[in-house]
């Protein structure tokens, strides 16, 4: 990596830390959530895909951000696949995804720097930690491929590489934004991993741990 990715890399770090630590993803990672939960928030990232891919679809137009915008990545028919088989589909928004999903349609359709920003934040982390995610929820609720598809890109057969290169256009930013553009994009990038967080907060609050053992 060199400078603008390892730049905003460094500047989500505490952000992509919380994120990935509250309860619920945690609890979630070792089995400690019922069946619902995930569904429910299968559910969820299905809202958020929707929005965040139909302003992928508007931004293939934008010098700037088309080479970002690849349909390969593409998770809303995976999504919808999942949610049918867990049952989930006509689980409705919660708050901290209708908050998601607003700031995504106000902000992601027509710049450059918020559409990149979140969609840094989801996809390399589908690509990254997700994996693990896919894994772990595939062993706890006996899943093979159907209600875990979302966590498999099969146009990608590299991720590593895909990565790479993401990371590469990443570098090339500073060349075609300005200063200020770029400011935005880390500040959103941030908030992108708030809003995620906000959300696990809200699914944790929904479906709490157990109590221990007297």
């Amino acid at each position: 990596m060199s400078d603008f990715a390892v730049r905003i890399r460094r500047a989500t770090m505490v952000e992509h830390r919380q994120a990935e630590t509250r309860s619920f993803i945690a609890r979630l990672m070792s089995g400690d959530v019922p069946f619902d939960g995930y569904a429910v928030l299968t559910a969820q990232y299905l809202h958020i895909y929707r929005e965040l891919e139909a302003a992928s679809a508007s931004m293939r137009s934008d010098v700037v951000a088309a080479g970002f915008a690849d349909p390969v990545l593409a998770r809303v028919p995976s999504l919808e696949a999942d949610v049918a088989h867990l049952g989930s589909a006509a689980v409705e928004p919660l708050d901290a995804t209708k908050r998601y999903v607003e700031r995504l349609r106000e902000h992601c359709h027509t710049s450059a720097a918020h559409f990149i920003a979140h969609h840094y934040v989801r996809y390399l982390g589908d690509l990254s930690g997700g994996q693990m995610v896919g894994q772990s929820v595939a062993r706890t609720y006996g899943l093979s491929a159907e209600g875990v598809s979302f966590y498999t890109f099969d146009g990608i057969p590299d991720a590593k590489a895909y990565k790479t290169a993401y990371r590469e256009r990443l570098d090339l930013l500073p060349s075609v934004l300005a200063p200020a553009a770029l400011d935005a994009l880390l500040a959103e990038s941030q908030l992108a991993f708030r809003l995620n967080a906000a959300l696990f907060v809200e699914m944790g609050d929904l479906h709490p741990a157990e109590p221990a053992a007297a």
